[in-house]
């Protein structure tokens, strides 16, 4: 079924309902079922328990299937990325191929849009009746504000990126609707480079009414008594903006900019990087990275999902490893790279062990011995920006510019990781772009992230059946579903 947000505004009340009787909160102070046509934007929102329910419900609402909880994490999007074998598998066969006009490929692609724009419809009935209110009467008002300003601009900068062209290889690259309102007709398409204006506008403005996040957060975390302010990761914050701005500005090729928030993030020191030892207890698996994720979507009701995909063997829905997967992380490494013990492990199928990847299924939930023996603190969910990417960003960022530099933040990295720094090896190594990507592929499989660096560095991907697939459009831009654009024009 194609989307337009004309066809489906209607449907926005309901999903927003379902979500808030999920999370068993309260929603009558703030959502008013109306017969299709009429919005009331007055009577949705109106004191802190309706704005917070209503924020809650944006973050459910991300960590769905269609969203951030599967397609745009660890499934489709890390399909493409060549991570995955599934024999038979049809969706799986056709999208390795980029085949984005498969019918069940293609349904994905539109949902994904589809319900993307619902949630930013939702986001805007919060700014909007936000707007309409004095910023001294709640509290959290600046909080409420900036983190939804800021959910907006990084729900539509992964949609640009998706479903438009890499704006380095053209600047005149068509855009998407960058959606402001909450209203029946549907917003026109703005250019992609004036979309990243948008994009930038409102996470420089979430950034300043976000402020007070350098008070709420902690190292060693502490949580407050106060529910809102608590695991303040779980919510768009502070640095989450600052990555996201360091995410945009790599993308557009501005790399001053691209390492000064960056560095912003890294220097807050609200964030640090695993040990070794700590990384090697695979205590992270299933989790929010302790001390290193800096936003990510609670999410406690898809271990059986991920062990059924990756640790079990169903045929035509298990996804196992493409066959070069384990000398990728083995490569010119000095000693061992902990994520290979970390991330997977053998399991007895068939007439001997296959290795299968862990590092999204909770080692509480799959080993009952430990139920009882989970730290305080952890939380089940689905990472979404970790410290490691920015310090990759300050090493791409600062390397023709400050080679000395860029070697630091990088070997800091892969210390981290059990590993020695590429200048402290018995023959030393140069930092190249090439490393650096090779280790970003190693270190963000299961969190949606490599699709989007390949493309941005317009790279030719290497499938699982070991071909090389030239960078084009037609790999890296997701085909706008056919509605909408006959809608807009």
């Amino acid at each position: 079924m194609k989307f337009n947000i004309k066809n489906n505004l209607p449907k926005l009340f309901t999903a927003l309902l379902g979500v808030c009787l999920t999370l068993n909160t309260s929603c009558d102070k703030f959502l008013d079922i109306r017969p299709v046509g009429e919005i009331t934007g007055e009577q949705l929102l109106s004191n802190s328990e309706g704005f917070e329910s209503a924020l809650y419900g944006v973050y459910a609402s991300m960590n769905s299937n269609s969203l951030y909880g599967r397609e745009l994490s660890y499934d489709m999007i890390d399909v493409l990325a060549q991570y995955y074998v599934c024999p038979g598998n049809l969706i799986v066969e056709n999208a390795k191929k980029y085949n984005y006009q498969y019918v069940d490929v293609e349904s994905k692609l539109n949902t994904i849009w589809g319900d993307m724009y619902k949630n930013i419809a939702n986001v805007n009935n919060i700014i909007i009746s936000l707007n309409k209110i004095n910023a001294n009467s709640m509290r959290y008002y600046n909080l409420y504000k900036g983190e939804a300003l800021g959910i907006r601009a990084f729900m539509h900068f992964d949609l640009l990126r998706l479903y438009t062209a890499n704006i380095q290889n053209n600047s005149n690259a068509d855009g998407i609707p960058y959606s402001v309102k909450f209203e029946l007709s549907p917003s026109t398409f703005s250019s992609a480079a004036k979309v990243y204006e948008f994009i930038i506008t409102d996470l420089l403005a979430a950034e300043e009414l976000l402020a007070k996040d350098a008070e709420y957060f902690t190292f060693p975390k502490v949580n407050p008594s106060e529910p809102f302010i608590r695991d303040r990761e779980t919510h768009f914050n502070l640095y989450a903006v600052q990555a996201t701005l360091a995410r945009v500005y790599l993308t557009l090729g501005d790399k001053v900019k691209a390492a000064e928030y960056a560095k912003k993030v890294i220097d807050a020191n609200k964030f640090k990087l695993m040990t070794a030892n700590a990384f090697a207890t695979d205590l992270q698996n299933g989790m929010l990275y302790p001390t290193e994720t800096i936003f990510g979507l609670y999410n406690k009701s898809n271990y059986t999902v991920l062990k059924d995909r990756f640790w079990n063997y169903t045929s035509l829905y298990s996804y196992g490893l493409r066959p070069d997967l384990m000398d990728i992380y083995a490569a010119e490494e000095e000693p061992v790279d902990y994520r290979l013990a970390t991330c997977f492990k053998d399991n007895m199928l068939g007439s001997g062990a296959v290795k299968r990847f862990v590092k999204l299924i909770d080692k509480y939930q799959f080993n009952e011995e430990l139920q009882y023996a989970r730290p305080a603190n952890l939380v089940d969910g689905t990472n979404l920006i970790r410290l490691p990417e920015m310090y990759y960003i300050m090493a791409e960022s600062l390397m023709d510019s400050n080679p000395i530099s860029a070697m630091s933040y990088f070997n800091v990295v892969l210390n981290s990781r059990g590993l020695l720094g590429l200048s402290d090896r018995a023959t030393p190594l140069a930092l190249t772009l090439e490393r650096i990507t090779n280790e970003r592929y190693k270190e963000f499989i299961g969190e949606g992230q490599t699709f989007f660096n390949m493309k941005r560095l317009n790279l030719p991907i290497k499938n699982t059946d070991d071909v090389v697939i030239p960078a084009s459009n037609h790999v890296y831009v997701w085909p706008i579903p056919i509605d909408e654009k006959e809608f807009n024009n």
